[in-house]
C-alpha cells in the first residue's frame, strides 16, 4: 500500500510549505481579531489548475489552495483570509449545509474577508494592488450571496463588522433566527421582547 495514499493530494507541491506558513499567519490574525477558535490543522492542499475553486475547507478543515491562486499576491491573500474565516465559522460540520445556509455561510465569509482585510494585510505587513483587489471583489461569484445578507444587515440598522461578526459566531439554525429578527420592524421586535 502506497504510505501516501492516505495523504490529501498536493502535499508534495512546492508551494505548499509557504502556503502553509502564511494561511498560519492569516489565521492567527483572525483568531485575534474574532476570539474564535480555528478547527484548521495546519495542513494546505495545494491543487492543480481543474480544481474547481480557488480555496476551499473541507469538512476536516483541511484548506485546499488551487495553485494558480497562489501565484496571484492579491489571489493568494483574499482567498486565504476567506477560507481562514471558515475554519472559525460556528457552521463548522463534517456534514454539507444545505443551499441557503450555504449561500449565508459563503456571503458571511466572503464580506467579512473584505471587511477584515485592510486591518489583517497591515497587521502582517502585506500589500496588494488596490486596482486588483477591488476588480477581484467586483468579479466575486458570491456578491449576490453578501447583497443578499447586506438587506438583512441594513433593516437591523447594524454597523458591518459587528453585523457579520455576529453570524459568524452562530450555527446556522441561530442564524436564521437573526436574519428573520432582522427584517422584523421596531415595533415588531419591541413586540416579541415583551
Amino acid at each position: 500500500m502506497d504510505a501516501g495514499a492516505d495523504e490529501p493530494p498536493g502535499q508534495d507541491h512546492p508551494l505548499r510549505e509557504q502556503a502553509e506558513a502564511d494561511l498560519a499567519r492569516v489565521i492567527a490574525e483572525i483568531v485575534r481579531i474574532t476570539g474564535l477558535p480555528t478547527r484548521w490543522r495546519g495542513t494546505v492542499a495545494v491543487r492543480d489548475f481543474d480544481f474547481a475553486h480557488s480555496g476551499q475547507k473541507h469538512p476536516t478543515c483541511l484548506i485546499s489552495l488551487r495553485e494558480d491562486t497562489l501565484l496571484s499576491w492579491e489571489r493568494r491573500w483574499t482567498t486565504m483570509i476567506h477560507e481562514g474565516l471558515h475554519s472559525v465559522s460556528a457552521v463548522f460540520s463534517s456534514r454539507r449545509l444545505d443551499t441557503t445556509h450555504h449561500r449565508w455561510e459563503e456571503g458571511i465569509a466572503e464580506q467579512l474577508q473584505r471587511l477584515l482585510r485592510d486591518e489583517m494585510l497591515h497587521a502582517l505587513r502585506v500589500k496588494l494592488d488596490e486596482v486588483e483587489v477591488r476588480g477581484l471583489d467586483a468579479r466575486h461569484r458570491y456578491n449576490e450571496h453578501i447583497r443578499s445578507l447586506e438587506v438583512y444587515r441594513v433593516a437591523a440598522r447594524s454597523p458591518p463588522r459587528d453585523f457579520y461578526l455576529e453570524l459568524l459566531r452562530f450555527p446556522p439554525t441561530e442564524r436564521s433566527r437573526l436574519l428573520v429578527t432582522a427584517l422584523r420592524t421596531p415595533a415588531e421586535r419591541h413586540e416579541e421582547e415583551r
